[in-house]
């Protein structure tokens, strides 16, 4: 697929992703539609538009190739999906952030400053259970923490078995093969950057839990979706990711 444009600078985030976890519903258009930035598109798998809640720990972040001062940090995200519409046809799929959240008020202000997204900084924890050497893989599990306006969430998973690369055509694939960012809205040009990371391996959950009411953190039509058991919940491998600067959408 023709995207519009490549990034001319090398990335300028570099950090190790490690133990992503995604869960994800259908979600009624209407829902979606004011968070839309100008020049892209809702974009729908089996005729449904989904949403994702992703939590990831990052780890070894580095500025331009340096290491950052806070270099190990949990993030936890809401996000849709949205392709950019060129004349090849749907080109540079990508997500659409609603809410991020870090444990730090300097990485949040500095990636609202730079990439112009909806982060906010909050006390977040982790805990990962790895197998015991020669152990079943079923032992696996990956679990967030965080607040927000004085309440407690959590999310967890537990998986087993090898990752596998996602289908060709399927719910897997459309979730996870996304490596552009877009931010703005039709009163300003859109701001879009390319994310470069490997494609991941998934391994479906064996089991999972929600934690918290999370009308008071993403507002009640994102709360309404995640109300219902969701679509998919995957854990994706670790992996080496690169985020490059954004640029303004060229209509």
């Amino acid at each position: 697929m023709r995207c519009p444009f490549r990034p001319r600078l090398p990335g300028l985030l570099t950090a190790h992703w490690q133990n992503p976890a995604l869960f994800s519903w259908p979600i009624a258009d209407g829902a979606l539609e004011p968070f839309v930035p100008a020049g892209v598109a809702i974009d729908r798998w089996n005729g449904s538009a989904y949403l994702s809640l992703v939590a990831l720990w990052f780890a070894d972040v580095r500025v331009l190739g340096i290491p950052a001062p806070l270099r190990r940090y949990e993030e936890v995200n809401l996000r849709f999906y949205v392709c950019r519409r060129g004349a090849g046809g749907d080109a540079c799929k990508g997500v659409v952030f609603i809410r991020q959240m870090v444990p730090h008020r300097a990485t949040a202000y500095l990636a609202r400053r730079v990439y112009g997204e909806p982060f906010v900084a909050t006390k977040m924890r982790h805990q990962f259970s790895e197998p015991d050497a020669g152990g079943p893989e079923s032992n696996r599990r990956i679990a967030y923490d965080w607040e927000y306006a004085g309440r407690r969430y959590e999310c967890w998973v537990e998986t087993g078995g090898e990752g596998r690369y996602a289908e060709p055509g399927s719910l897997d694939e459309f979730l996870t093969a996304r490596y552009w960012g877009y931010n703005g809205n039709p009163n300003r040009r859109t701001r879009a950057y390319r994310l470069s990371r490997p494609a991941w391996t998934l391994a479906p959950a064996t089991d999972w839990g929600l934690g918290g009411d999370p009308a008071a953190w993403c507002g009640p039509p994102f709360a309404d979706a995640m109300s219902d058991r969701p679509a998919s919940v995957l854990v994706a491998s670790d992996s080496w990711a690169q985020v490059h600067l954004p640029r303004r959408l060229v209509e």
